[in-house]
């Protein structure tokens, strides 16, 4: 009989594994990834094709041709879709990133294969109808009009400018006033230039047979190939000088305030190391900035810290927001922070604390069939190396309080510090 008087034992979860997922080139060039599995009959397909938000001149332009596709395709309008879709009980998304189109279908088992032709009619010929497209961009620019009164928005858009670089694509801060400017044929024009089979991977997984996988590939080999070059433009960050970038906004009640660091990149050999000091630092509720900042200071509800790795580049971003008031008290102890990560090892409780969590997010990438393949989708959208996995493990098992104060010292520079902070400058005190 199980004893609820008596706490389980708390264990390490030991040497975790990840299946293999399996690959396949088609005819026509199109990668089939595939990975089978799980304790249910659910299954999903993903299609990724080259091309995102930071390969068009207004990364709106990717967000509605991804938007678009669902709303009609030469063999089906948008409420022939969403009844197909819905009386199947399955879920069909599609979404633009930096440098990918997104189409994902989630369903049962038995319920994929039929839907599949739906979903590729939407990326191979969708119609883009005029009426659909007035309201995704009218969307979009009331969006961005609200977006423009939040310091959250402005601080974050502002230092990723100073991150990435003045002139970078990630950089691009789209007015209301050029989200109205874009007309259907730019929609058609980027959805033509990432329509290349040889430049489309689909990710399978869940409760399929091999048989599903026959078909499906049939299915996935009809996609053009026009042997277009790559649309994807990947453009190093060129990160501003350090310093304090000031956004005057009189009347907001708070300042957000977002900060970073040029980082090196995913295929560094102490990127897993920074990755584990980061969060140490303010990865996580029991972390020192949360503990400091909002615990024992109360200057901000929340505050957090993350290591960012993409193909152009890393870099480390903390931000936060907070009364207009305690602006400079949160900057002045964040620097503070960073100088005690170097100085002041982990305690055996902190460091406890923050194995346990890496090792849970480790775990968690095993949880299901769809987890895992998020893990390898992540391999090709973001460029993580083959061996991710597993060398978060071992940086995990060789974790030491010495280690995070040296790979502090030599990352974790205050002086480095990218700041740039929106809000009531008149009352922070900054101006």
């Amino acid at each position: 009989m199980l004893d609820r008087t008596q706490a389980p034992e708390i264990r390490p979860f030991g040497r975790l594994s990840i299946p293999e997922e399996q690959t396949q080139t088609l005819s026509n060039g199109l990668t089939l990834h595939t990975l089978f599995g799980g304790d249910q009959d659910v299954a999903r397909l993903d299609i990724i094709a080259d091309g995102g938000t930071s390969d068009c001149e207004n990364p709106c332009v990717a967000s509605f041709a991804a938007e678009l596709m669902r709303e009609g395709n030469r063999n089906s309008d948008s409420e022939t879709i969403a009844d197909r879709i819905d009386y199947n009980g399955a879920w069909l998304n599609s979404s633009a990133s930096s440098h990918n189109t997104v189409l994902q279908l989630s369903s049962l088992s038995s319920k994929l294969l039929p839907l599949a032709p739906t979903m590729i009619d939407c990326l191979v010929c969708p119609t883009f109808p005029a009426e659909a497209f007035e309201i995704i961009r009218g969307k979009g620019v009331a969006r961005q009009k609200l977006n423009m009164s939040r310091v959250s928005f402005l601080s974050a858009a502002d230092n990723r400018r100073m991150t990435a670089g003045d002139d970078h694509p990630e950089s691009q801060v789209p007015t209301p006033d050029d989200i109205a400017s874009i007309n259907i044929d730019r929609i058609k024009a980027f959805h033509d230039r990432i329509l290349d089979a040889r430049h489309i991977h689909a990710y399978l997984c869940g409760r399929v047979s091999d048989s599903d996988v026959r078909r499906l590939s049939d299915m996935l080999a009809q996609i053009p190939s026009h042997q277009s070059p790559s649309p994807v433009l990947i453009k190093p960050y060129a990160p501003t000088a350090p310093g304090l970038s000031l956004i005057d906004r009189p009347g907001s009640l708070q300042c957000a305030v977002t900060m970073s660091i040029p980082a090196i990149p995913r295929s560094h050999p102490d990127y897993n190391t920074l990755r584990m000091t980061v969060t140490a630092l303010g990865g996580y509720f029991g972390s020192r900035l949360m503990m400091n900042i909002r615990e024992d200071k109360g200057y901000t509800y929340s505050i957090s810290s993350a290591l960012l790795g993409a193909r152009e580049g890393g870099y480390i971003t903390i931000s936060a927001q907070c009364d207009n008031r305690y602006t400079k008290e949160l900057i002045d102890e964040t620097r503070a922070e960073l100088r005690h990560m170097a100085d002041r090892p982990l305690t055996a409780d902190e460091l406890t604390r923050l194995k346990f969590n890496v090792a849970s997010d480790l775990a968690s990438t095993l949880d299901t069939p769809m987890t895992m393949m998020d893990y390898y989708e992540l391999r090709h959208t973001v460029g993580i190396p083959d061996d991710y996995f597993y060398a978060r493990q071992q940086a995990l098992s060789a974790l030491t309080p010495e280690k995070v104060c040296e790979t502090a010292r030599r990352y974790l520079d205050p002086d480095a510090l990218r700041i740039s902070v929106a809000g009531d400058l008149e009352k922070s005190g900054l101006r």
